[in-house]
């Protein structure tokens, strides 16, 4: 049985009022897309990992996460206009993967550990769909 995550990264971030989006954005010495790819590379769960990237970001990706070399990590997926039309893309790219399961993450919460990685696929064995959530404080 077979993991897969599937990191969605086309958003502009036009919130954060920059022209570069959020994700592509260094946190520490790295960007922030390269610790979230980094996150689900550290889980012995994942065993693939696609990042749905929008179209005119293939450069700041490959700069994003230069240096990253892992057999699971796969190459982008083209988004789409929308998230929901960007995930969906990301879904069909998996296809040929035929995971169990598939773990759908923002590329711009890189503070994912493997303890959530495991416990969000715990319940996964007994239902068909299961979320994180964290207390608000």
């Amino acid at each position: 049985m077979t993991n897969a995550a599937l990191i969605v990264a086309a958003g502009r971030g036009s919130r954060m009022m920059r022209e570069t989006p959020k994700q592509y954005l260094t946190l520490g010495a790295r960007t922030v897309l390269w610790h979230t790819v980094q996150a689900f590379l550290a889980s012995d769960q994942i065993h693939t990992v696609r990042v749905v990237i929008h179209p005119d970001d293939r450069t700041l990706y490959d700069d994003a996460l230069g240096g990253l070399n892992d057999a699971r990590l796969g190459g982008p997926v083209p988004g789409g206009a929308s998230r929901a039309s960007s995930v969906r893309l990301g879904l069909e790219a998996l296809r040929s993967d035929a995971p169990a399961h598939v773990l759908i993450h923002d590329a711009a919460r890189p503070f994912c550990s493997p303890d959530l990685i495991s416990a969000v696929l715990r319940p996964l064995a007994e239902v068909d769909g299961a979320f994180a959530a964290l207390p608000v404080v």
